[in-house]
């Protein structure tokens, strides 16, 4: 049990610490490492991964969005909204689905999806990094915004996994760090919050309650602490080229993950 707890508790630290806008894209590790830990622990079980996250995820979030309450743009926030209410909609019946259903697949159909897209994106920004037109700001389109906030609604309701989706939509816009992290926090809390309605109707607090999840608060904090920390030690550039990096190495992870165990069902 000490072991399946311990890395438990280190998804829990990864929260606080993508959160404070370290390392964004290690989020993407945080539901399976859950979900294999929950797996091993008697108490709780894999079902338990999504829900037990929700509340500490949220957490994360409010302490991110105050830190950095006057740096975000509200008029970002504000274009992802139409397109993340359908995503919600969407998410949500196909949660309930999932949620009566065997879905294995389509779970890992989901994970594929969204390791290719980060995959892709990265590659697309280190080639026009190559080409001298990265330093260029972003300003996306209308309908843009829009599919980036349905397919960040859906991904995240489905598994937590809206990071990179939103990573690679806010860098490429030249926001500056405190505002991408404030944008970010910002959005993913109104997302999140979003989502506990979502959740307790789709049955996804059923083993593990909101109230059982904020024991593990502290080890939130602590890691948005040390993200805070760490974050302060290097400068805008670095920051950036870790983001980018570990979203790519993480998106050929899901990659691989979702293809083998494709292969296996076959």
């Amino acid at each position: 049990m000490l072991l399946w707890w311990s890395i438990a508790l280190c998804a829990i630290f990864l929260i606080g610490v993508t959160k404070s806008g370290f390392g964004s894209g290690v989020g993407l590790m945080i539901v399976p490492m859950m979900a294999i830990a929950a797996t091993n622990i008697r108490t709780l079980g894999a079902a338990a991964a999504l829900g037990l996250l929700l509340p500490l995820l949220i957490a994360g979030d409010i302490l991110a969005a105050y830190q950095y309450r006057n740096l975000f743009s509200f008029d970002i926030v504000r274009k992802l909204l139409p397109g993340t209410a359908v995503g919600l909609v969407i998410g949500g019946l196909l949660l309930w689905w999932f949620h009566n259903h065997s879905a294995d697949v389509t779970v890992l159909l989901i994970r594929l999806e969204i390791g290719l897209e980060s995959v892709a994106l990265v590659a697309l920004h280190w080639w026009r990094t190559a080409r001298g037109t990265a330093d260029v700001a972003y300003a996306p389109r209308a309908w843009h915004d829009h599919t980036v906030g349905g397919f960040s609604a859906v991904s995240s309701t489905l598994a937590h996994a809206a990071g990179p989706i939103i990573t690679l939509y806010l860098l490429p816009q030249k926001l500056g760090r405190d505002r991408y992290v404030g944008t970010s926090a910002v959005y993913f809390f109104i997302l999140n919050a979003a989502k506990l309605p979502v959740y307790w109707v789709g049955g996804q607090f059923r083993y593990a309650s909101p109230l059982f999840a904020l024991r593990f608060l502290p080890v939130v904090v602590a890691g948005a602490l040390f993200g805070w920390w760490i974050k302060s030690r290097i400068n805008d550039r670095l920051f950036s080229g870790i983001v980018y990096a570990v979203t790519f190495a993480l998106g050929w992870y899901l990659l691989a993950d979702a293809a083998v165990k494709l292969v296996r069902r076959a």
